[in-house]
């Protein structure tokens, strides 16, 4: 009876040790379900504030002005977690020959907006880095050369400063007038002369009729394994006011 019941209480021992075994097993299934769970859940709350932050622009009808924010959000997005391993975006955006040429340019050649087709790494061409062979003529640098309300009166005067380029007057009375019509700072003189004048304000006014245009988007795409956004397209449809 004595081998008996301590066989009895090896195999009631053995029995709770594998019923504790079993339940310990189960628990950890149970909580790295628990977690894949939760990090999906995660994941997939990420993906969502990541595309409504894009999404956003998914319509008809965005401003010129909203696609460099667009794109240089996604500049920004390409330059921080690509190294994170999230697929990198594009944006691309076109604008038709005829409007730029009839809309944007005031006279032909155009010199701010020359190709109709620009990505997020191209936008800088138009928003602000200065070409390299002529680092003072770009938007940014007519802003520092005349300041920025002036640069935009540059753009608004863009008919008579054309006027006043081609009077064939002395340079003495193009600054008096100049002088007297826009109440610059400076005389044409000082900014370079009267053709360098009406050529930052060809470039300037392009870069106003930029930020009015109108843009449609016509592409969105989305990566097939982390269903976030990767890239979207768009195309200008004309220029507001």
């Amino acid at each position: 009876m004595e081998n008996a019941s301590k066989a009895l209480l090896i195999a009631g021992g053995v029995l709770i040790s594998l019923i504790v075994v079993s339940g310990f097993i189960l628990a950890m299934r149970y909580m790295g379900d628990f977690q894949t769970a939760n990090q999906n859940a995660k994941l997939e709350q990420q993906t969502l504030e990541f595309n409504s932050a894009y999404e956003s622009y998914n319509r008809d009808n965005i401003r010129g002005n909203d696609i460099v924010s667009l794109m240089n959000r996604v500049s920004d997005y390409n330059t921080r977690k690509v190294q994170e391993g999230y697929t990198e975006m594009q944006v691309t955006f076109t604008i038709p020959q005829d409007i730029i040429d009839n809309n944007i340019c005031f006279e032909s050649p155009s010199v701010l907006v020359t190709r109709t087709t620009y990505t997020e790494d191209e936008i800088d061409e138009i928003v602000g880095i200065p070409d390299s062979n002529n680092a003072g003529f770009s938007v940014r640098g007519v802003e520092n050369k005349y300041g920025q309300k002036y640069a935009t009166q540059l753009a608004k005067e863009i008919s008579n400063i054309r006027d006043l380029k081609n009077s064939h007057k002395s340079s003495s009375e193009i600054d008096e007038e100049f002088a007297n019509m826009y109440r610059f700072p400076k005389k044409v003189s000082d900014y370079g002369g009267i053709e360098q004048v009406y050529k930052d304000a060809k470039l300037y006014y392009e870069y106003v009729q930029f930020k009015r245009a109108y843009f449609d988007c016509i592409n969105t795409e989305y990566d097939d394994k982390t269903n976030r956004i990767i890239k979207m397209e768009f195309k200008c449809t004309g220029v507001g006011v």
